[in-house]
C-alpha cells in the first residue's frame, strides 16, 4: 500500500501526485467527485467538453508552461490578444487600454491618470507587506479618491464579498492587477488558452500519475482523518479505513474541519478550519447563437444586476456556439445563494441582454449553473497569520490556494505551490534539510 494519500483532484491536488511519482513515490489520490479537476473540471455541455469555471493563462505563468513543456503539451498552448469593456449607466465603454480610461469622460481627467498611475505602479512594487496591513478599499480610495473608487471598483468588492468587503487585503488587489499588467505584448492584453481546455490539462496529469504507478480514486470522499500517534493518519472512506504514514490535504481548509472532526480531533484545532471565511459562486454558463460583445472580459455597474463582470470565453478560445460565463459570488448562508439555478440563469440572461439590446431570447441555446461552496477565500489584512498551521500534526499537511497569498486561484500558481510541496514532503523523508 502507498506510504502517501493526497486528499482532492484539483489542479494543486494533481501536481502533488505527479511531482512525488515523479520523485519515485505511488501516492494515493482521493477526489471526492465523480471527476478531476476541482474548479477546472469540465462537463458535457450542449455538445461541448467545457469547464464548469472559467480559466485563462497569463503571459507570467511560468510553472504552467513548465508542466506542459513535460507533458508534450506546449504546442496545445495558444495566445490571444483581447478585449476588456466596462458597462456602466445603460452603457458599453471600452476598457483595459490607456485610450479607453483617459477617454471615459464618467470621470474627472484627473482620476482617470491616477487609474492609470495605480495601475503603473502596482507593476513596479516587489515588496507587498506592507500591502498586507492595510485593507483593499481604502488603498484604492486614496489612489482615486471616493468617486473613482465607487465607479470602478465598488461593484467589485460588493458582489464578490458581500459583507467581507471592507476586510479584503490590498496585497490580494495588487497580486490581480499586476498579473494581468503583466500579460500586455506591446501594451495589448493577451491572454492564453489550451485547445482541449482544461481538461487537456488535467487528462495528461492523470496520465502521468497512473502510469508512474499512483492510484487516483475518483467518487472517493474522505470522512474522517484520525491522526496517529506515531505520525500520518487513519483516513476513513466509503470503501473502508486506511493508514497513511503521510497525508497531503489540498481541498478547500473549512472543508478540512468536518475531517478532522470525525476523526476526534480537539475541537479547538477543528476550529481554526471551520471559521476560515469563503465566499461561493453560482457561475452561469450561456451558449448563443452570437456574440454578446468583442470583449473577453466585461465589467459591469449596474444597479438592476450583482454581478461584477461578463467573460465571453469565445473571444479567448474559439467555441462554437458562443459561450459566455456570468458569476454570482455569494456567501453560502446567504438567502440569494439559496435561489434556484434558473433564477441565476434568469438573471444573466437579463445582463446580456441589457448589454446587447439586439439580443432576444431565441438568441439563447443552452443554459447552465455550477455552484462551488468554497470559491473565493476571503483574504483580510495580515492574512497569513489568520490561516491554520501547515503541519498540525505530524505527517498530516493541510493546505489549498490561500498557501500562495496574496496571489489569487490560479493554475499555474496551483501547479508551482503543489510541486515544491512534493519536493519538500520527498526532501524531510530523506533526513535532508529543505530549502
Amino acid at each position: 500500500m502507498s506510504a502517501i494519500a493526497v486528499i482532492g483532484g484539483g489542479p494543486m491536488g494533481l501536481a502533488v501526485a505527479y511531482q512525488l511519482c515523479l520523485q519515485g513515490q505511488t501516492p494515493v489520490l482521493l477526489e471526492a467527485d465523480d471527476r478531476l479537476g476541482g474548479m477546472a473540471a469540465s462537463f458535457h455541455f450542449s455538445g461541448l467538453s467545457l469547464e464548469r469555471y472559467y480559466h485563462f493563462h497569463c503571459l507570467s505563468d511560468q510553472d504552467f508552461f513548465t508542466l506542459l513543456d513535460e507533458l508534450q503539451l506546449a504546442d496545445q498552448l495558444q495566445w490571444r490578444q483581447t478585449r476588456m469593456g466596462f458597462f456602466y449607466n445603460d452603457r458599453l465603454y471600452p476598457w483595459g487600454s490607456v485610450g479607453a480610461v483617459l477617454s471615459f469622460r464618467r470621470l474627472p481627467i484627473i482620476t482617470r491618470f491616477r487609474y492609470l498611475l495605480h495601475a503603473a505602479r502596482c507593476l513596479s512594487i516587489r515588496n507587498w507587506n506592507h500591502l498586507d496591513q492595510i485593507t483593499a478599499t481604502d488603498w484604492l480610495r486614496k489612489w482615486l479618491g471616493e468617486r473613482g473608487y465607487q465607479l470602478l471598483w465598488h461593484k467589485l468588492f460588493a458582489f464578490k464579498f458581500f459583507q467581507f468587503g471592507d476586510q479584503i487585503s490590498a496585497a490580494w488587489i495588487w497580486s490581480r492587477v499586476r498579473r494581468l499588467g503583466q500579460s500586455r505584448k506591446q501594451l495589448k492584453e493577451t491572454l492564453g488558452f489550451l485547445n482541449g481546455g482544461s481538461q487537456q490539462l488535467v487528462d495528461a496529469m492523470e496520465a502521468a500519475i497512473r502510469n508512474r504507478g499512483g492510484q487516483i480514486r475518483c467518487a472517493s470522499p474522505v470522512q474522517a482523518i484520525q491522526p496517529s500517534p506515531h505520525g500520518g493518519a487513519v483516513l476513513r472512506t466509503p470503501s473502508g479505513e486506511h493508514y497513511f504514514q503521510q497525508v497531503i490535504s489540498t481541498v478547500p481548509l473549512p472543508l478540512v474541519a468536518p475531517m478532522l472532526e470525525a476523526g476526534g480531533v480537539n475541537p479547538s484545532i477543528v476550529n481554526q478550519y471551520a471559521t476560515q471565511p469563503s465566499v461561493a459562486c453560482a457561475c452561469v454558463v450561456l451558449q448563443t447563437n452570437q456574440a454578446i460583445t468583442n470583449n473577453f472580459w466585461t465589467n459591469v455597474n449596474d444597479e438592476r444586476f450583482a454581478i461584477p463582470g461578463v467573460i465571453e470565453m469565445s473571444n479567448l478560445r474559439p467555441l462554437t456556439p458562443h459561450v459566455s460565463y456570468v458569476p454570482f459570488y455569494i456567501p453560502a448562508n446567504h438567502p440569494d445563494y439559496q435561489r434556484p439555478d434558473q433564477a441565476f440563469i434568469d438573471d444573466a440572461w437579463a445582463c446580456l441582454k441589457a448589454i446587447n439590446p439586439n439580443l432576444r431570447d431565441e438568441h439563447l441555446l443552452a443554459s447552465h449553473c455550477s455552484r462551488y461552496r468554497y470559491a473565493q477565500p476571503v483574504c483580510g489584512t495580515k492574512f497569513k497569520a489568520s490561516l491554520p498551521p501547515l503541519m498540525p500534526f505530524p505527517g498530516i499537511i493541510t493546505t489549498d490556494t490561500t498557501a500562495y497569498y496574496p496571489e489569487d486561484r490560479g493554475i499555474s500558481e496551483s501547479i508551482g505551490y503543489g510541486r515544491d510541496l512534493a519536493r519538500q514532503i520527498c526532501t524531510a523523508s530523506r533526513g535532508e534539510v529543505s530549502a
